[in-house]
């Protein structure tokens, strides 16, 4: 198989795993974490950035698993705030991920990156969710095998972003507000970056 999984009409935006030292920035959610804790990004582009209210609504933080076919399952973070979903779909046995997980259960926070593109130049919005108390349920298919990504299941994986099914499928993870919009990612990691066409992914500022 050719590592190309999408064709050039096909831009998904993908999320990736960032140093909290390595922005530079002290930011007040950030108050009290390691410098080398992992944060989560996700970046808005110009066009999407009219589904932000001027507030930020409740939220809420889960990790999941879905299944593809053959029995493989991929990973999903899923943040609710207020009436918008954000969603990180990753390899089950992504090492760098798992090491993150790891790191964000210890310190109980996950902080997240919100890149916002304002005309030519980008905001910063970071918050820090508290993780849910453990076992998570992707727990269950973790494995120490290191064996490197599959590019089946990386195929699958980005085939299943770019459907639109996670968006038609979204249920809400707060009660009584319904779901707007769902933001959808690829996690990037060094671990599965080799494997992904990176012109024709959606970074900061960057399209083909």
């Amino acid at each position: 198989m050719k590592n190309k999984f999408i064709t050039a009409t096909a831009f998904l935006a993908t999320g990736e795993l960032q140093e909290l030292q390595s922005f530079g920035v002290e930011f007040k959610q950030a108050r009290g974490l390691p410098g080398n804790v992992p944060v989560l990004t996700c970046h808005i582009t110009e066009e999407q950035k009219h589904f932000l209210g001027p507030q930020i609504g409740k939220g809420n933080l889960g990790f999941g698993y879905i299944p593809l076919e053959d029995g493989v399952n991929v990973q999903m973070i899923r943040i609710q705030l207020g009436d918008l979903q954000f969603c990180w779909i990753a390899e089950m046995d992504d090492p760098d991920l798992w090491a993150a997980i790891d790191m964000w259960m210890s310190v109980g926070r996950l902080p997240v990156l919100f890149k916002i593109q304002d005309e030519k130049a980008w905001d910063y919005v970071l918050i820090a969710f508290t993780t849910p108390p453990g076992p998570l349920p992707n727990e269950a298919f973790r494995t120490d095998a290191n064996l490197g990504p599959s590019e089946t299941t990386m195929a699958q994986l980005l085939l299943l972003v770019a459907s639109g099914t996670l968006q038609e499928e979204a249920t809400t993870d707060i009660p009584g507000i319904s779901v707007r919009h769902v933001f959808v990612n690829v996690l990037m990691t060094e671990w599965t970056r080799r494997f992904i066409e990176q012109p024709l992914m959606v970074g900061p500022g960057t399209r083909k």
